[in-house]
């Protein structure tokens, strides 16, 4: 069902964001990620073009307008529509507010929700000449009203929540126009390869989500049909802190 589609992925040069560029590009999905620096670029299209898939890498800092324009610039000037925009790049910073620099928060914030904001709004145009587009955004339970249990610093809980809000707001006015937004929030989870089966033998609370897990969630929500709209995920799952305490 998604063969043939055109996505666009935020921090793809590594982690998480490199395994869906892979992942979707064994869809028969045609890839263009951003990535911050040329070497992971060059990573992630040689794995994919070692598969056969098709995938373009552009520099690009979340936390820099500029950098967020001028990625929207090249990834529209193709002629085909965006079909998918998955909204996973962030900077994760950690501690209390006062053992972190300004600049640390400030780029925090532009890069896991000025940023994204900002590239959503560029790409509209793109996505509005596909006959029905998603956005999915990766947030995390970071972005969950009440949840504490991190050591995530303040900074990046409210760029989460901001996401959540920005999600929320934006699923609401694109539902008229047949473009679905989805707000994911996974716990902490980990990824641990490309091929891993999801693990169906642990109980749960035993082990940190994989992050295969997050990706079927992601394939799962873009394979509904166009009159299935799921605007929030949230998964159950322990955080580091809670397997510390446990051992």
């Amino acid at each position: 069902m998604l063969r043939g589609k055109r996505a666009v992925i935020t921090g793809g040069g590594g982690g998480f964001g490199q395994a869906l560029c892979v992942w979707l590009a064994r869809e028969g999905v045609d890839v263009d990620f951003s990535a911050r620096r040329v070497e992971d670029i060059e990573k992630t299209c040689a794995l994919i073009a070692a598969e056969g898939g098709v995938a373009r890498g552009y520099l690009c800092d979340l936390a820099q307008p500029e950098s967020v324009s001028q990625f929207s610039s090249q990834v529209l000037h193709a002629d085909r529509p965006i079909d998918i925009l998955l909204l996973n790049a962030a900077q994760w910073l950690s501690g209390t507010l006062d053992e972190q620099s300004s600049t640390e928060i400030v780029n925090t914030v532009s890069s896991g929700l000025t940023g994204s904001i900002l590239l959503t709004q560029a790409l509209l145009s793109g996505m509005r000449r596909s006959d029905g587009a998603d956005i999915i955004a990766i947030i995390s339970a970071c972005g969950i009203p009440n949840f504490t249990d991190s050591i995530a610093h303040p900074a990046f809980f409210a760029s989460k929540h901001g996401m959540s809000g920005f999600i929320t707001k934006l699923s609401k006015q694109l539902s008229r126009e047949n473009i679905r937004v989805t707000g994911l929030y996974p716990p902490d989870f980990e990824l641990t390869g490309l091929d891993a089966l999801v693990d169906d033998r642990s109980r749960m609370g035993e082990r940190l989500m994989n992050g295969r897990s997050v990706w079927e969630t992601v394939r799962f929500v873009l394979t509904q049909p166009r009159s299935c709209h799921i605007g929030t995920v949230y998964f159950q799952g322990p955080t580091r802190e809670d397997l510390e305490c446990q051992s």
